[in-house]
């Protein structure tokens, strides 16, 4: 693995899509690895089939959006919610961003969750990284985010991997999603079966992938995952899983009774349980820049950007799931909450109140969103 300022050899362009090992193939014809979403994603539907041993067999899904250090909201709602005791055991939890730091902890469940809060209430942005300004000649990024790194390693470790490779055994799966910036794509990584897999490098590969879908372009250096192509090795560029999507899950357009031969008589029943570190909209109305500086319009277009990237990214599961008969359940941050400026900010009073907050939604039960209207894609 690399993370550098000179980066290693790029792939040509014929193997602009190869995938690195660990990451889903997404082609639902395929059944070669572990790896391939039919074996992966169907494996985990067929699992919870057969084992369900009540009336309800409910396959239910958690998918964490990123947005920095706002995550200590959604890591309150979470914790809040798994105290109040009502909180199901997800079958497939998704992760991209700061929702990949998460995702680990909330999918293992009970005694690992508190390590959520012991995360995002104690950090602060030197925790994260550092100005590095010399790295502005040549670098990738104006920070070293050495310490990122090592409070990766101090939670995710090897006996960590264990748990979540028992929970590969039991059906159970965790998807980490990636930007490759080479080819502009969303990478989807099944941590599970990473975890379970016989390589010795699966550990720091596990960290890399954490990294990388947290890794903010400009600020943090990005990731190098090894791919081989015509007996040659090379080196794909990943950054933040953010800039290709704000939130996901795989498979969602996907007619898995068919896929799996369900019997008629067999009913696929579907939860998706979406949680944005982020409130609804923040651009509610139409405001003029206060001048035409290139900061002040290449800021505005940052925004205009993100909020069109978690627009369409919650839209295209709220209607996924319409279309396939699944239940749907939105929550994000309250409008009344003020937010901190910048996501890549991470102070410790703004995070525990941030979390406090999120932790009474949590504990007092959420009020989810069951609908979105397509007219909120239309107002850009």
């Amino acid at each position: 693995m690399f993370s550098a300022c000179s980066r290693p050899v790029a792939p040509p362009p014929e193997a602009a899509y190869i995938l690195p090992w660990g990451s889903l193939d997404k082609n639902i014809s395929k059944r070669d690895s572990k790896f391939d979403i039919r074996n992966s994603l169907g494996e985990a539907i067929l699992t919870k089939e057969k084992l369900s041993k009540t009336s309800d067999k409910t396959f239910n899904i958690l998918a964490i959006s990123g947005g920095g250090s706002h995550g200590a909201y959604g890591c309150g709602v979470l914790e809040g919610w798994y105290e109040r005791g009502d909180m199901p055991k997800f079958d497939v939890v998704t992760g991209i961003s700061t929702g990949s730091i998460i995702s680990t902890f909330i999918f293992l469940g009970d005694g690992y969750i508190r390590y959520i809060s012991d995360i995002y209430t104690s950090i602060k942005t030197s925790d994260i990284y550092y100005y590095n300004f010399f790295k502005i000649f040549g670098g990738s990024s104006i920070t070293s985010t050495a310490p990122l790194k090592n409070l990766i390693k101090k939670y995710i470790t090897s006996n960590l991997l264990v748990q979540v490779a028992k929970q590969y055994q039991a059906g159970r799966r965790l998807y980490v999603g990636t930007t490759n910036i080479d080819n502009g794509t969303l990478t989807v990584w099944d941590m599970t079966a990473i975890a379970a897999s016989d390589k010795p490098d699966k550990l720091q590969l596990y960290r890399d992938i954490i990294y990388a879908s947290s890794a903010m372009p400009g600020v943090f250096d990005p990731q190098y995952f090894k791919i081989r192509y015509k007996d040659h090795s090379y080196y794909q560029m990943h950054i933040d899983g953010g800039m290709s999507t704000y939130v996901f899950m795989v498979g969602m357009n996907e007619d898995w009774k068919k896929v799996l031969h369900y019997s008629k008589n067999k009913k696929l029943s579907v939860s998706l349980y979406v949680l944005a570190n982020r409130q609804y909209r923040y651009k509610k109305t139409t405001q003029a820049l206060p001048n035409d500086s290139a900061l002040t319009i290449l800021t505005a277009v940052a925004k205009n950007s993100v909020d069109l990237i978690f627009d369409r990214s919650i839209y295209r599961l709220y209607k996924a799931s319409t279309d396939h008969g699944y239940n749907f359940y939105y929550t994000g941050i309250d409008d009344d909450i003020i937010l901190p400026n910048l996501p890549h900010q991470f102070e410790k009073e703004d995070m525990n109140r941030l979390f406090d907050a999120g932790y009474k939604k949590g504990f007092h039960g959420i009020q989810w969103k069951r609908k979105i209207s397509e007219d909120e894609i239309s107002k850009h």
